[in-house]
């Protein structure tokens, strides 16, 4: 697909994407590979722009099956597919999006190994639990992180780099119930996947990241944003 589009045979499913997007960087693209941790609420919308963005190889990475109470907010959360594997949903719904692209399924959980030949990895866990290991494991493989995390009508996003400060220590020891008390509505993981989805497209293209060194919290109850830097900050 790469090489075909370097020839100037773009595909019409991508057309649309060239005011935004030039040939090479649908190109850059078409040979991306990022690991996606997570099918979730997040993840099931990432996994979607970033398929219908082009992007050539997603690795999904997720143990859990998808439960009644996903529904409310998880794009691959369905009647249909209640009790499978999500990362096998993931799957389905990419290749019915666009068959050009290849998603790989990780439904063991994530590893060191699945960082190998990765050019970003989404962080796209819930909870707090697991984020501090993960950016452990992304900084080790010398990738990128793109992170996010919601909590009732509050969405935070953070771009990290190997050795910089990001949303896994920000989030680190905290507990998990947050997200049980203040409840997960489906239009805050939308939009929070949304800004993920394109700061990883735009990494990918060759852009800098909007994000890197800074932690973004959206407030769209009162639809409020705000930027905090996260340069030089040390976390104990």
């Amino acid at each position: 697909m790469a090489d075909a589009i370097e020839n100037g045979e773009l595909p019409l499913r991508y057309q649309r994407n060239a005011q935004t997007l030039r040939p090479q960087d649908q190109t850059s693209l078409a040979r991306a590979r990022v690991l996606l941790v997570g099918c979730g609420g997040l993840g099931g919308y990432v996994l979607e722009f970033l398929a219908r963005a082009g992007v050539g190889t997603i690795l999904a990475c997720d143990p859990d099956r998808v439960e009644l109470h996903n529904t409310n907010r998880q794009l691959l959360a369905t009647s249909g597919t209640l009790g499978r594997f999500k990362v096998q949903a993931a799957c389905e719904r990419a290749a019915a999006a666009n068959p050009l692209i290849s998603v790989e399924p990780f439904p063991e959980g994530v590893h060191a190994g699945l960082f190998r030949g990765v050019g970003i990895a989404i962080d796209c866990l819930g909870g707090a639990t697991h984020r501090k290991g993960l950016q452990t494991m992304a900084a080790a493989a010398n990738v990128p992180l793109v992170s996010a995390s919601v909590s009732g009508w509050t969405a935070l996003l953070s771009t990290t780099w190997p050795g910089e400060t990001g949303l896994g220590e920000l989030m680190n020891g905290r507990e998990n119930g947050s997200e049980l008390s203040q409840g997960i509505p489906s239009p805050v993981v939308g939009f929070a996947a949304s800004l993920q989805a394109a700061e990883v497209i735009r990494i990918l293209a060759g852009a800098s990241s909007a994000l890197r060194s800074k932690l973004l919290v959206a407030d769209l109850a009162k639809m409020r944003f705000s930027t905090v830097s996260l340069e030089k900050r040390i976390l104990r």
